[in-house]
């Protein structure tokens, strides 16, 4: 079995408790808005980080977006225009957007992100875990210092766990165990972190999460 370890606080120390997101993401009016709109963010997020843009990508890539809100946003606030005419403008836009996006990329990136696009089943996943980490996150009050240190032991034992997988030596069973032994020791690590007022909210979240699938859950 294996465990995504690069996802900070949900796979080390939440275990069970990512599945808040799903809850929360229905909670108030707008809910089912706020959570796409942070799926997306999140999406977008995950796809810079794993190609590795730099701040200046970034800002370019920004910039695209923003011009592409602002004339999507005048496109449908024409009432000149047809239903059948703002939808065909918005594609040309979107389209031209897509175009300029790709010319930020270099090709190592270009080729990164169409092995992304590949999979669009686990990229949404990481996605998902990510708004629910951050619904989590929120939860327990964790202070910018206390998200700095569980991201930096979340890459720490992700950087651990990457020749563990990779090393022939091992069977399977081995290698699912020594994982096992770095999730523990960093988990461990991270509950050091939260406050024991931390900690007790989050043993209530889990039990709460975990209480529907009985005494085995």
């Amino acid at each position: 079995m294996k465990t995504n370890l690069k996802i900070g606080i949900c796979a080390v120390v939440l275990a069970g408790a990512v599945g808040l997101g799903a809850a929360a993401a229905g909670e108030g009016p707008g809910g089912h808005a706020r959570w796409k709109e942070a799926f997306h963010k999140a999406k977008m997020s995950v796809i810079a980080n794993r190609l590795g843009l730099t701040a200046d990508q970034r800002a370019k890539l920004k910039a695209i977006h923003t011009r592409t809100a602002d004339a999507v946003k005048a496109i449908r606030a024409n009432s000149a225009l047809t239903a059948e005419q703002k939808q065909t403008q918005i594609t040309a836009v979107r389209r031209g957007a897509k175009t300029q996006g790709k010319a930020v990329l270099t090709d190592e990136q270009l080729g990164k992100l169409a092995l992304l696009r590949s999979h669009p089943r686990a990229l949404n996943q990481l996605a998902v875990r990510r708004v629910r980490m951050g619904m989590v996150a929120n939860r327990l009050g964790l202070s910018p210092d206390q998200r700095t240190q569980i991201r930096e032991i979340a890459a720490k034992t992700a950087a651990a766990v990457k020749p563990v997988r990779q090393d022939p030596n091992l069977t399977p069973a081995a290698k699912q165990e020594r994982v096992r032994q770095l999730v523990q020791a960093s988990r461990a690590e991270i509950m050091g972190i939260l406050t024991p007022a931390q900690q007790t909210r989050l043993n209530r979240m889990r039990r709460h999460l975990l209480a529907p699938l009985g005494p085995l859950g």
